[in-house]
């Protein structure tokens, strides 16, 4: 019995210890830099600012026929003990698409080295110059498409 109980309570130790281990903005690193990439049919940039003061930002810019679409600020924080990432969208002439208080929320649902699962959103750093960023979207006949964002590291 005693050969039973010294694996089992080391298995329960690591699991313990897991669960102690609550992702931070820190852990969302992997993504800073600048990207620039495909979606929507167009180019798309994105720069995340490395996570500061318990933050990460980040904007998103898409083009078309060398035009600016629409661009988007991102914030990541931790909202009532969780990791969301909220951002707001904007037009060229910096009108916004949502009402003044309100905003597109993801919630991070399990994060692993260089991958952050949010609900709907998924960054992977697949190698140090590739950032694929898979985004589910509801469409109008409630089938959900996924867009997926190929960026490459680029320099400022």
């Amino acid at each position: 019995m005693k050969k039973l109980l010294i694996p089992f309570l080391f298995v329960l130790s690591i699991q313990l210890n897991a669960q102690d281990q609550k992702p931070t903005i820190e852990d969302l690193n992997f993504m800073r830099g600048y990207w620039v990439g495909d979606g929507f049919g167009g180019v798309s940039e994105e720069v995340w600012m490395p996570a500061s003061l318990g933050r990460m930002n980040g904007i998103y810019k898409h083009m078309t026929d060398d035009q600016t679409t629409f661009m988007e600020f991102m914030d990541i924080s931790t909202v009532n003990d969780t990791i969301r990432l909220r951002l707001k969208h904007f037009n060229p002439d910096m009108t916004g698409w949502e009402e003044k208080d309100k905003y597109v929320t993801f919630t991070l649902q399990s994060i692993e080295p260089n991958k952050a699962v949010f609900k709907g959103l998924t960054y992977e750093l697949v190698d140090p110059n590739y950032l694929k960023v898979s985004l589910k979207l509801k469409q109008k006949d409630g089938s959900v498409k996924t867009e997926v964002f190929n960026f490459r590291r680029n320099t400022l």
